[in-house]
């Protein structure tokens, strides 16, 4: 998106952390927010917090591990769709497990979040964000890149979403559309010493890290397109 005042955004994940800095920071550029996680009250409190500061926000809760659920985010968009932001964190019960403690119930939770969750909402949302020359974000786990054994279900998600990302980019360059992976710092969802933990990740929202490749391969071909 050339320019953010005016523009229209789902965020995904949006209750807390990374996903509400990013819904916050985005209504503080100017941008009309539509933020979407499973809290209710989360929710509602985020928009509050924006609409105090004199931003345009509103809220709906869905589970988008359920199928319709994507569809029926982007149906509530009224008008016009700039971005699809999608953040979540993939729960892994029991926690920490390793390999061969993890059912395939496990792994279907797993992937049916933030991996099928945010494919369907591209998928439903790509016609607006074409149309609008829009932008689509993954914000994708340092754990694509580097698993650890008991992170095999996150680390395997990561890594598809940003396999998923490099393709789209793909379709990204054809239609007009922007597509990115980015990758939160390690660590970013935690307070440090000295740092509130709202700045922080405020501060995370603003400088996330490229996928090495994403950006560069969606802009190379696009002539100058942003």
């Amino acid at each position: 998106m050339s320019s953010l005042p005016g523009k229209v955004a789902i965020v995904t994940g949006a209750s807390r952390g990374i996903g509400r800095a990013i819904a916050v920071r985005l209504a503080r550029d100017g941008v009309s927010v539509l933020l979407t996680a499973r809290d209710e009250a989360a929710l509602d409190g985020a928009v509050q917090e924006i609409q105090a500061a004199g931003g345009t926000a509103a809220w709906i809760a869905v589970d988008l591990r359920l199928r319709d659920s994507a569809q029926r985010l982007v149906d509530d968009v009224l008008g016009s769709l700039d971005a699809s932001i999608s953040w979540s964190i993939t729960r892994v019960r029991p926690s920490g497990a390793s390999f061969l403690a993890l059912t395939d119930d496990d792994w279907a939770d797993g992937f049916a979040l933030k991996f099928f969750g945010a494919m369907r909402l591209t998928r439903y949302a790509w016609p607006h964000l074409k149309a609008q020359a829009g932008s689509v974000v993954h914000i994708s786990g340092i754990g694509g890149r580097t698993p650890g054994r008991e992170f095999a279900i996150g680390g395997s998600v990561n890594a598809a979403l940003l396999s998923f990302t490099k393709a789209l980019a793909e379709l990204g360059i054809a239609d007009g559309v922007q597509v990115n992976a980015h990758q939160p710092r390690r660590g970013a969802d935690r307070p440090s010493a000295g740092t509130s933990r709202r700045d922080r990740l405020q501060s995370d929202a603003r400088g996330t890290k490229v996928y090495p490749g994403l950006r560069y391969h969606a802009r190379r071909r696009t002539r100058g397109y942003r």
